[in-house]
């Protein structure tokens, strides 16, 4: 029997359908406008700022906007790298408009922030001391520990004060889902294989970035499947299919390790009868043998590995930055050397965007920007992180799993002006996900 309350929420649910395709079609429209000149770009982030009329919500789907047109192929669109003063005025005021909604948090969730935030709070304060005592460049190690430190905490909080009222996951997947199926549509244009002419970056402008992107597209598409989302739709089983081959196509290692891990957790965890794991099990073992016996398979495999370098040493491409991260990290193994600056023979207080750091891997960073000490501390509230929503792990603990994964390769888990916020937003879903509150429609 049909009832007036069940005829208004269907009317409710249409209004709502509407309302996100138009949102959608807006975005998008703003996109390509970005994409002609660095005027077009201004205005365009600027008409990004309509979205805070949606307050929190609207503050956290700019700052994730922005990290997407942040991460586009030059060859598509010009580079916001030349308005980056003005993407971080817009960065931070989001974020410290975030900030202010931690008043407004339920007393459960102010809990679960608080034991995440008091050793992360310990963690930035250390590293202030270390920038002042040991960096070379102190004010720029403490701006970039601000960035961070700031954003990731402003995330964390919006996403907790708006998780009931708005469904983050399906808004990801929705934004994924575009990354995906657009770099696809272009996979055999030239455009594609910019950077070096053979290696695939889709619509990003590194086929590493792409390939990071691809694991963070895979984990929340196995978290969408292991919560039903769109029951009726192939399009979460395409999707992953159509990932997998891309990271072949990107040639990034770090990329293809970590999609085997997620699809091994994944089948682990997988909500359906043990007969089909077993199914799906025997298939994998199949290809595994394939792979194995198969010259021609093993040959392309291990060059892909190796990316065409003389065999015996698979971390050859990244021996340098290792050697680096080592050197610095036996300089001062207690206290580090400052977070995210380069070590220099000499001490200056001048402040520059121009200090880049390619860490290249996560625990040799912290350890080479904080020490043992820093380290311990960072420990501390990443598994604070896992541990405070450990019974929903096996639906969406692909989330905070995969940015770890990609930061043992390509380390981006600190770059608050790169990717790095969509790190701080699956760890953000992960902690305050509840199946009983969310706003999935399971």
């Amino acid at each position: 029997m049909i009832t007036k309350s069940s005829i208004t929420q269907i009317e409710d649910e249409k209004f709502r359908m509407k309302k996100n395709t138009v949102e959608l079609i807006f975005v998008v429209l703003l996109m390509v406008i970005s994409f002609i000149n660095t005027s077009t770009l201004f205005v365009s982030l600027l008409l990004l700022l309509v979205f805070l009329k949606q307050k929190e919500i609207g503050a956290i789907k700019i700052i994730n906007i922005i990290t997407f047109r942040t991460i586009i192929n030059p060859g598509i669109g010009v580079s916001i790298g030349n308005l980056e003063y003005f993407k971080w005025v817009i960065l931070f005021g989001c974020s410290f408009f975030l900030l202010l909604s931690y008043f407004k948090l339920e007393k459960d969730d102010i809990k679960k922030v608080n034991f995440i935030l008091f050793p992360l709070l310990l963690f930035f304060f250390y590293n202030i001391f270390v920038a002042l005592t040991f960096s070379s460049l102190p004010v720029v190690a403490i701006f970039k520990l601000i960035s961070y430190v700031v954003i990731f905490v402003a995330t964390l909080i919006g996403v907790g004060y708006t998780f009931n009222k708005f469904d983050w996951i399906k808004w990801m997947l929705t934004m994924f889902k575009l990354f995906i199926m657009f770099s696809f549509v272009i996979i055999t244009l030239p455009v594609s294989y910019l950077r070096n002419g053979s290696s695939f970056q889709g619509i990003t402008n590194n086929p590493n970035m792409f390939g990071i992107l691809a694991v963070l597209s895979i984990a929340l598409f196995f978290s969408s499947l292991q919560l039903k989302i769109y029951k009726k739709s192939i399009i979460l089983i395409i999707l992953p299919m159509i990932t997998f081959l891309m990271v072949f196509l990107s040639k990034s290692r770090t990329a293809l390790i970590s999609c085997l891990v997620l699809l091994f957790i994944y089948l682990i965890f997988l909500n359906c009868n043990k007969f089909l794991k077993i199914i799906i099990g025997n298939f994998l073992g199949i290809v595994l043998i394939l792979l194995t016996l198969g010259s021609s398979l093993t040959n392309y495999f291990t060059d892909f590995l190796y990316k065409g370098q003389d065999e015996g040493d698979i971390l050859n491409s990244r021996a340098d930055q290792i050697e680096t991260l080592i050197s610095n990290f036996l300089l001062n193994p207690w206290f580090g050397n400052g977070f995210s600056v380069p070590v220099l023979s000499f001490k200056s207080y001048m402040f520059s965007t121009e200090f880049i750091v390619e860490p290249g891997n996560l625990v040799l960073s912290v350890l080479s920007y904080s020490g043992i000490i820093g380290f311990l501390l960072f420990s501390t509230y990443i598994i604070r992180i896992f541990w405070v929503n450990k019974e929903n792990f096996k639906d969406v603990g692909f989330l905070p799993l995969a940015t770890l994964l990609i930061s043992m390769g390509e380390m981006v888990f600190f770059s608050s002006n790169n990717i790095g916020i969509w790190c701080y937003m699956y760890f953000a879903i992960y902690i305050f996900f509840d199946v009983k509150r969310s706003k999935v429609n399971l």
